[in-house]
């Protein structure tokens, strides 16, 4: 006899998610009040003391919703689980403290380093309590700006005329890699790796772009400074940034091999997109600042590279299938032999054996 069950229920539908959505709000606003505030109070040539306020209350503001949730005073305390009160209100907060003491200290020598640090201390703070992404990612800003500061007095990034761009790419691809190297024994090792990244590419492409910019201007200027040197006795001035130009493309290659292998052991697909921004941004401006004669040969050979990469995976992938089937197949030796399914039981009641006889009499 079947057995019949009784239907199972629909899961049911999933409410919807209003408290990260508003909590997302409320931080916006008030991180607006701080953004408001750091403009406007050095505006003029004195602080002004009302805005300045109105962003310390902010900051305050932020802080204290994120510690309340914390400490379960009005909230359980694993609702930033599910809401997010800790996490987005302390981070902002956390760049919160630094602006407004940025904003205090104003032109002081120690003003990266003390708002900078600040910002770092508070994030690792929220992270060693929590465990959540936003302090990750306020916490590598907060370490950019110190160690931009710090290389800046140490190697001098504006002292003279020159960019400077090979040394701002080598310290922006150092950036890249303590960050990620760091970050790689925490359970968000692929969020640190990619939003250092991200900063890099962007840095990469502003890089690229002043040359870019710089290149174009010389090459406006360069009748009139031939006139000049040739009047001077000495040579033309152009070509200046090629040397800063190269050495920007290998490391940008050499980083777009690093986050390859970090996708390949993580699979995250921030690291593929960094690669894709990195090629697409640094490259095209790159050959601006090189005045390449024939940018149709920088298109093909890319082309081809890529293509190749492209078709290797295709040949790749088809080959991995193709040994899947052969697998499914029968031995070599041919089909299976044919075995006839057995027959049900005869119906009826199962056949007895006979009687016992009795032996015969003497």
């Amino acid at each position: 006899m079947t057995q019949v069950y009784p239907p199972t229920a629909a899961p049911a539908p999933r409410g919807l998610d209003v408290d990260r959505p508003t909590v997302a709000l409320g931080v916006a606003l008030l991180s607006t009040a701080v953004v408001l505030s750091t403009y406007y109070t050095r505006l003029e040539d004195h602080l002004d003391r009302s805005n300045y306020v109105v962003g310390l209350v902010a900051t305050a503001g932020l802080l204290g919703i994120a510690a309340a949730a914390l400490v379960g005073v009005v909230v359980p305390r694993d609702a930033d689980a599910t809401t997010d009160l800790v996490a987005w209100p302390g981070a902002f907060g956390a760049l919160g403290v630094g602006l407004m003491i940025g904003v205090g200290l104003d032109d002081a020598a120690a003003t990266e380093y003390v708002a900078g640090a600040a910002v770092l201390l508070v994030s690792i703070a929220g992270y060693l309590l929590v465990q959540r992404a936003p302090f990750v990612v306020t916490a590598i800003v907060g370490f950019f700006v110190v160690y931009a500061q710090l290389l800046d007095d140490v190697v001098g990034f504006g002292d003279d005329d020159d960019i400077g761009a090979i040394r701002i790419a080598v310290a922006l691809t150092v950036f890249a890699v303590l960050v990620t190297g760091a970050g790689w024994l925490l359970p968000t090792r692929a969020l640190s790796g990619v939003v250092a990244g991200a900063v890099t590419v962007v840095g990469f492409a502003s890089l690229s772009g002043v040359l870019a910019v710089a290149s174009s201007f010389q090459a406006a200027l360069a009748p009139m400074m031939a006139q000049r040197d040739y009047a001077a006795g000495g040579g033309s001035g152009l070509g200046s940034y090629d040397n800063d130009t190269w050495v920007i493309l290998a490391l940008a290659l050499l980083l777009m091999v690093g986050w390859g292998a970090c996708a390949a052991r993580t699979g995250h697909v921030g690291f593929r997109l960094l690669v894709v921004a990195m090629a697409v941004s640094v490259t095209p401006l790159a050959t601006v600042v090189l005045r390449a004669e024939h940018p149709t040969w920088w298109g093909v050979v890319l082309g081809a590279v890529g293509g190749a990469l492209l078709v290797y995976v295709l040949v790749r992938s088809s080959g991995r299938s193709f040994r899947r089937q052969q697998a499914t197949l029968p031995g070599a030796g041919g089909p299976p032999p044919y075995v006839p399914p057995t027959s049900p039981p005869p119906a009826g009641p199962p056949p007895t054996s006979p009687p016992p006889t009795s032996p015969p009499l003497p």
